[in-house]
């Protein structure tokens, strides 16, 4: 019989459950901290460049201090960007386990009030890193200190802080004045005084705004990118031929190519009589030459090609990188089921909007209707999309620049990748919840985000989620079936041209192509 002995506590005795709830809570973040730290400074070690040539070489021993401690304040930021991104996951399986044991003495440390605590250390964290720590590092790199003061570290960090200082009143006054023309009511002396409570909110749901528009346009680029990667690897059929016959096929063909050229090269020869290539189409004089470099060249990639494909094991070719494609595309398939579904109910008027929650009970309910399966493929999901974003965050061209290189990646390129981690780290629990991708509320300040009780934003970042990662999807998949629907149409024009279309017009031109007649140029 399970006896609720709470009751039957005294005040003091309550206090000191409290204290004790309190003491465990700040034990936990500390280790999970701790750890994070630790993992992303590892990470970081392992991208970061030997000798900076920002630093080096070290006129003194302030280079050496500035590096490290931009160093420090990267791997800060990287900890808070994979605390962010585990938000939701830890939530939802939190809330699963203590559904599923709500009476078990061992889970009893997994509460509300941890959870909540959580999202309000990686609100505040989040805002540090982003506001504070990364631009105290880019800017401490950058400065050389005062006008006439002696080169140190003190100098730099004090031109750091300055500027940092006159930054930030620089961003309170843009912040102020735009929310004094989206809400008048706020526009008044006394909000000037509430940093913490309304400009911290605030200025967060403008970067998470830009955060979820970063992760609309990155996370169809990296679906194709991903099936672009996988497919490059799934081979066609190759269990059923064989592949040391494709590959001397392959050599023989590149060879006679060779021979072709090099023979033409050196002799010269014109052609008499026109010459039709394997598409169709007719080759003038000059276009030979052209025409068999370019065949080369495509032969020379089936060589190529073959040659990988050769290194690879059978089981590899015939289960593992096919296995990852069906499991990439049924992860796609249910990413635009759950985003049409909860468009649907969007439309229909049966899901609610993103809300505030103030009182939060862990383990209450489940959250899906599978129980610990749908929760196990709600974390899966999410995984999947900060993996698909950041994929699709590096092939923009303009961030590729800055794409991190192990053992080669400047401390600038850091901080930048940084940055860029923590913007959609913190911005994915928000599209999450606006997809309905996760039934989880938004807790803390997460849910005070003034964009998300906008019914016009919330259906348009569905709309425009779904039919960019539909055209993508669709457009990756059925593009070897469009490229030889196209190939074909292409040739059948080409010859339908020559074979009808050219002879009314070129009545001398024979219909029947022979046998070139060569003669050599003069």
């Amino acid at each position: 019989m399970d006896v609720d002995f709470s009751e039957y506590l005294s005040e003091v005795d309550l206090k000191e459950q409290e204290f004790h709830s309190v003491v465990r809570e700040v034990v936990i973040l500390a280790l999970v901290s701790l750890v994070l730290y630790i993992g992303s400074f590892i990470f970081l070690g392992f991208l970061r460049r030997e000798r900076d040539e920002d630093f080096e070489p070290y006129s003194d021993i302030s280079d050496l201090w500035v590096y490290k401690i931009s160093l420090w304040c990267c791997s800060f930021s990287l900890a808070v960007s994979v605390g962010a991104a585990l938000l939701l996951p830890i939530s939802t399986t939190s809330n699963e386990i203590r559904h599923r044991y709500p009476k078990s003495w061992y889970i009893k440390w997994l509460n509300a009030s941890l959870i909540q605590g959580i999202w309000n250390l990686m609100f505040t964290l989040t805002n540090l890193a982003l506001f504070a720590f990364l631009p105290f590092a880019y800017l401490l790199c950058e400065s050389e200190g005062f006008i006439g003061a002696k080169r140190g570290l003190l100098p730099r960090a004090k031109e750091t802080l300055v500027t940092l200082v006159l930054l930030s009143f620089l961003i309170l006054g843009i912040t102020f004045v735009l929310s004094a023309i989206l809400d008048r009511d706020q526009g008044t002396i006394t909000q000037l005084y509430n940093v913490y409570s309304f400009y911290l909110p605030f200025l967060y749901s403008c970067v998470s705004i830009v955060g979820v528009l970063l992760l609309l346009v990155c996370t169809p680029l990296g679906f194709v990118r991903l099936f672009s990667l996988v497919g490059e690897r799934v081979t066609r059929p190759q269990f059923l031929v064989d592949l040391e016959e494709r590959y001397s096929v392959a050599r023989l063909e590149e060879q006679s190519l060779t021979r072709q050229l090099e023979s033409y090269r050196s002799a010269r020869l014109v052609n008499m009589a026109p010459l039709v290539a394997a598409d169709g189409s007719a080759l003038d004089n000059g276009e030979l030459e052209e025409y068999l470099q370019k065949n080369l060249n495509t032969a020379q990639e089936k060589v190529e090609f073959y040659t990988r494909a050769r290194t690879r094991s059978r089981w590899e070719r015939t289960f593992m990188w096919p296995t990852a494609f069906l499991i990439l595309l049924g992860l796609t398939g249910i990413c635009l089921y759950l985003v049409f579904i909860n468009i649907m109910l969007l439309v229909s008027g049966w899901r609610e909007l993103p809300t505030h929650t103030a009182n939060f009970d862990l383990g209450q309910t489940s959250l899906s209707t599978l129980g610990a399966l749908g929760v196990v493929v709600e974390v899966i999901i999410i995984g999947y999309l900060l993996i698909t974003s950041i994929v699709g965050l590096y092939s923009i061209p303009v961030i590729r620049k800055v794409l991190p290189k192990p053992r080669d990646t400047p401390i600038s390129h850091l901080i930048i990748n940084c940055g860029l981690f923590v913007i959609l780290s913190s911005a994915l629990p928000l599209l999450v919840k606006v997809l309905g991708i996760t039934n989880f509320d938004l807790l803390g300040n997460y849910g005070k985000i003034t964009w998300l009780r906008s019914y016009v934003i919330i259906l348009f970042v569905n709309l425009v989620f779904g039919l960019g990662a539909a055209l993508c999807f669709f457009k990756k998949v059925t593009q070897r079936a469009q490229a030889e629907t196209v190939k074909r149409i292409k040739q059948f024009y080409k010859n339908v041209n020559w074979n009808f279309v050219k002879p009314v017009y070129n009545p001398s031109l024979p219909n029947v192509v022979s046998s070139p007649v060569r003669m050599k140029a003069e």
